[in-house]
């Protein structure tokens, strides 16, 4: 009966509220030290959401010849051993090893007509306690991936035009009785 008394349900309250919060503080305190979730927060702004530049760049000019290929000329072996060269030639060497071992390419459904650019992706994987906090979010960083992935390659593409643009220009200064553009 005194639990549902006017006058003890602000206790009740105030002892559930404390012990919510004191389980939450030991939920994440275990994550963070036993299971290295900031590590793993860190890995996903890096490689997912293409924080880590030299890799992301390096990653790219590697794959160009690959994923210009259409979907039934191209072989998962082969874009996961670009991927582990970028990651030895650039600073994600220096990532921990469990966090490089997450990492992995994945080939999303393909369509007539399709090239590897279409269908290439970056995967992190998580498993235990870190795998249930981020599996429901894992097709959001998938569609975030790709997104950035696309927005990176039109980067690349615009960057290459720009450069045989200022190289073409040059030559053309050098030629006689031609007008240098303005």
């Amino acid at each position: 009966e005194t639990l549902f008394l006017m006058e003890r349900e602000g206790e009740l309250q105030t002892m559930i509220d404390s012990a919510y919060l004191e389980a939450s503080c030991r939920v994440k305190d275990v994550l963070i030290d036993k299971y290295n979730f900031l590590d793993h927060l860190q890995a996903m702004r890096k490689y997912l959401l293409l924080g880590q530049g030299d890799f992301i760049r390096y990653l790219m000019e590697l794959l160009e010849p690959e994923l210009k290929k259409p979907v039934t000329q191209l072989y998962p072996q082969n874009l996961s051993n670009i991927l582990e060269s970028a990651i030895r030639a650039t600073n994600a060497q220096f990532e921990k090893r469990d966090i490089l071992h997450r990492l992995d390419v994945r080939l999303l459904q393909s369509a007539v007509g399709d090239v590897g650019w279409d269908v290439f992706s970056l995967d992190y994987q998580t498993d235990g306690p870190i795998g249930t906090i981020f599996a429901p979010q894992s097709s959001f960083y998938l569609m975030l991936f790709n997104a950035l992935w696309r927005a990176k390659r039109m980067e690349w593409i615009l960057s290459g035009m720009w450069k045989r643009q200022v190289t073409s220009a040059k030559m053309l200064r050098k030629i006689p009785g031609i007008f240098p553009f303005s």
